[in-house]
């Protein structure tokens, strides 16, 4: 597992820590939650809480339409003072309708120097729901040519910056129809060695088919959008990332 050692080594010697959520518009935090509560913010929260003597802090990016790079970032926002000197930045990095060639499109969002003008130490990775789908012909392609272009992708961000460590999140939910692909996405990271949470499956864990909002209930806003979260679906989402990457260092 590529540079997670070398992550675990900087968060044991209190070192300054930098962390990018790369995404779509899950990652982005559309259309229900607040800045504070997106996953990446929750995320940020549980961070705090579980290193207390790092100072952490949040940048979010400034999206300007689906088809474009990010224009810059806000922040950084003080989650919370630490008792020592160590120092996570926390950076949001979604931009919605991004599929894996868009994202690829913006690389330079994510790659070379940050916000904070540093480069990632750990890169979290969540694609796959617009890829999937079928209703858009600009965004959909087949399970097969996703894990072909996840790849490509991958292979770039190890060019442009060798020293990130990568986690690869499967995609949330919107419902059934994105199985394969993220199956082909797991496929790859175990090809590619790199660690992956399955969060398809936590929110396929909750589904309820008695349930309102696509058999999600509260976590879902529903009404026509299948795969957007409300606040308390993005914190559940973030404390799962959370717990399951703990169990990485």
């Amino acid at each position: 597992m590529r540079n997670l050692e070398k992550f675990k080594n900087k968060l044991k010697n209190n070192e300054h820590i930098t962390i990018d959520f790369v995404g779509d518009s899950i990652t982005h935090g559309l259309n229900y939650c607040a800045a504070e509560e997106t996953y990446v913010a929750k995320f940020a929260a549980e961070m705090a809480k579980k290193f207390p003597e790092f100072s952490v802090y949040r940048y979010d990016g400034i999206v300007k339409d689906e088809l474009s790079p990010l224009v810059g970032f806000e922040g950084p926002f003080l989650v919370s003072a630490g008792t020592g000197k160590g120092r996570i930045d926390i950076i949001r990095n979604g931009v919605g309708g991004n599929t894996i060639m868009r994202a690829y499109n913006r690389i330079h969002n994510f790659t070379g120097t940050l916000a904070n003008e540093k480069e990632p130490d750990l890169t979290f990775l969540m694609f796959g729901i617009n890829d999937a789908l079928k209703s858009d012909e600009s965004k959909y392609v087949t399970p097969e040519k996703f894990k072909e272009n996840y790849k490509m992708l991958i292979d770039e961000i190890r060019v442009r910056n060798s020293g990130t460590a990568i986690v690869m999140l499967s995609s949330t939910y919107n419902g059934f129809g994105i199985k394969d692909h993220c199956e082909k996405s797991m496929e790859l990271a175990k090809e590619e060695n790199i660690p992956y949470i399955d969060m398809f499956k936590f929110w396929c864990d909750h589904y309820d088919e008695n349930a309102d909002n696509y058999g999600q209930g509260e976590w879902l806003f529903g009404n026509g959008d299948s795969c957007h979260p409300m606040p308390i679906g993005a914190e559940l989402t973030a404390k799962h990332i959370f717990n399951e990457f703990m169990k990485l260092i």
